[in-house]
């Protein structure tokens, strides 16, 4: 959550301005600009481009085509095992203690070794879950009977140490992708997520920084049993693949240890956690609690204990399909200059809990740590190159908080510095303005389209009370953000409504389905590409409002919001072939046919795009044929 920004009016006094976008690629390092454009959620103006870093280059790599699946192997009979999962499906398996240990947190600790039929083992933390009762939770990554040991620290205890047993895998039959495909993963110098299996996976986030203050048996609403199941349903419904949270709100309290009463709180957690796997979302979650709650308390919150709530975390939720993203803001100190914390970037104490939860996670689920808002300008704000946690160990993606302009040329910095300077990590655009509270259905759905033709494989959207239930965050003074006003009336805005906000149906089915149509993950973005290698953006009266990206001089993909229906042209489209060009409409999800046999001219190759079919936003979709 922003707490300040400042909106910039964009200074393009260019009389007939062209800004030239041809090839896309940024592999020269280049972040020279010939605009003057600043960003809007900037605390100060960005700084001129020759300040930034000078980058390292990082190239994308494109894993090899996953393969065709084969024949599922024969289920596993019951009689042949102790217990009977599929794929990918997390089982759960209880164990009695022979001790009723009064701090099992610290007084005993259960590990089991899951063999897969090849031999590779995992080993999977165990958990308390209440009097003598412990649990662990475990996801065969591969079909075939897979045998277990346990281990527990206090080796006399017969109930948890030295158990054995079999999990039969069968095939996972039904039509939910992280389960048809493997729990979503990074590479080294990949710009995307992929499943586990290779395919690229394609990050729409839904936002719920107080989770846990969901009803989850109750809603208020008539016809409507689960406010929380509810709002899960419908996201999954318009083709959200990730659902955002944070523990605002939990019912329990580590500042004195885990107790019973707090293992009523991580039950219900654990119920949100399973609800959402069961439904196919990947959980991206923060750990603990808010993360002002470890600065307050650093006598209470030792190393020692923050490991074993790492340990605790990946034990209860581990064995789902998930993301860590460790505490809100943490990324780099939780603006420690405006006296929010105590810590700096390079003593936070979020970063060794970072490198716990890689430790303990057999499964080396994607880590990150949610960034404060985006800027170039220290020491306010973050990016990837100030990132206090960009070297961390386990450190897989970076969650970007920004918001571009949608009322003039948005300014390309941000997006660069962490195209360019990102180590090859993928980016998510993971918070920007809250539909309702600083944006409306136009800037929610601009958010969108500007991530993925920037770089940001991945954007997370957030609706008045969903993002945060029950706020009184901003909510008594109207917002004007650019030419737009968001209302008190339109921040009061309830649930039940806001959960079918036009711009979630424009995010999730129609600007999902579009990327779904081609190879969306070989995108390049052109940024201002000064060179005029694919595209040449411009107006008579300034700079067209724009993002674009290509795959090389195979497909162009570039998305206007200007108000006025001008745009500009494609450039060094191959000699001798035709491309079929399309309008695409991000509101209706309708495409409108330009032309199937368009060719290059001239000594660039280009082709001069129509204008828009009116002032709202359009995308343009061009391919070879």
């Amino acid at each position: 959550m922003k707490k300040s920004q400042k909106a910039f009016a964009t200074a393009l006094a260019v009389l007939l301005c062209i800004i030239t976008l041809v090839g896309c690629s940024t592999n020269t390092g280049s972040l020279t600009a010939e605009t003057t454009s600043t960003e809007e959620v900037a605390i100060t103006e960005s700084p001129s481009p020759t300040d930034i870093p000078t980058p390292i280059i990082y190239p994308t790599i494109t894993p090899a085509i996953t393969p065709e699946p084969t024949s599922p192997p024969a289920d596993i009979s019951p009689s042949k095992v102790d217990y009977i999962t599929t794929i990918w499906t997390a089982l759960e398996i209880t164990f009695t203690s022979s001790v009723n240990y009064s701090k099992p947190l610290y007084d005993a600790e259960l590990d089991v070794v899951f063999t897969s039929p090849t031999g590779i083992t995992m080993k999977m933390p165990g958990f308390w879950d209440g009097s003598t009762t412990w649990k662990v939770r475990f996801a065969p990554t591969m079909c075939g009977i897979w045998t277990y040991k346990t281990i527990c620290t206090d080796s006399s205890n017969a109930g948890l140490n030295g158990l054995k047993g079999k999990v039969g895998c069968n095939a996972y039959k039904g039509n939910l992708e992280i389960y048809k495909h493997g729990f979503v993963k990074t590479e080294p110098n990949t710009r995307y997520f992929m499943y586990a299996d290779g395919k690229a996976f394609f990050y729409l986030g839904d936002t719920h920084w107080s989770m846990p203050s969901e009803q989850i048996n109750y809603s208020g609403v008539a016809g409507i049993a689960s406010q929380f199941k509810y709002i899960v349903d419908k996201r999954v419904e318009q083709g959200f693949t990730v659902y955002q949270s944070e523990p605002i709100g939990a019912s329990y309290n580590f500042d004195d240890g885990v107790s019973m009463n707090d293992i009523y709180g991580l039950q219900d957690m654990d119920a949100r956690f399973k609800y959402i796997a069961d439904k196919g979302l990947v959980h991206a979650n923060a750990q603990f609690f808010f993360v002002a709650t470890l600065l307050n308390n650093p006598q209470v919150y030792t190393k020692d204990y923050l490991a074993k709530l790492s340990r605790m975390w990946v034990a209860r939720y581990g064995a789902y399909p998930v993301m860590w993203t460790t505490a809100q803001e943490c990324d780099n100190d939780f603006y420690a200059e405006k006296g929010q914390s105590t810590f700096t970037a390079e003593n936070n104490p979020w970063k060794y809990v970072a490198t716990k939860m890689n430790e303990y996670d057999p499964y080396k689920h994607p880590l990150t740590a949610h960034q404060e808002y985006a800027s170039m300008t220290a020491p306010l704000g973050v990016n990837a190159t100030t990132s206090a946690f960009r070297d961390v160990v386990g450190h897989s993606w970076y969650g970007v908080q920004w918001t571009p302009s949608n009322n003039s040329q948005l300014d390309f910095t941000i997006p660069k510095d962490y195209w360019v300077n990102g180590q090859g990590k993928p980016i998510v655009n993971y918070e920007g303005s809250y539909d309702h509270l600083w944006t409306l259905e136009f800037g929610a759905r601009q958010q969108g389209w500007t991530a993925y033709l920037n770089g940001m494989f991945g954007q997370g959207y957030g609706a008045e009370d969903i993002w945060l239930y029950n706020s009184s965050y901003d909510m008594d003074t109207d917002s004007v953000r650019g030419d737009v006003t968001i209302t008190v009336k339109d921040k009061q805005t309830k649930w039940d409504t806001s959960i079918n906000f036009p711009a979630a149906t424009q995010l999730g089915t129609y600007m999902h389905k579009f990327f779904d149509s081609f190879e969306w993950w070989r995108l390049e973005p052109c940024f201002e590409d000064v060179k005029g290698e694919h595209v040449a953006m411009y107006d008579a009266t300034g700079v067209s409002w724009y993002s674009a990206a290509t795959i090389g001089n195979q497909t162009y993909v570039a998305y206007f919001y200007n108000k006025t229906t001008t745009t500009g042209k494609l450039v060094n489209l191959e000699n001798g072939r035709t491309y079929t060009a399309k309008w695409y409409n991000p509101r209706t999800g309708e495409y409108t046919e330009i032309a199937s046999n368009i060719t290059g001219t001239g000594s660039k190759s280009y082709w001069n795009i129509p204008a828009k079919p009116d002032g709202s936003d359009w995308v343009l979709y061009a391919t070879i044929n």
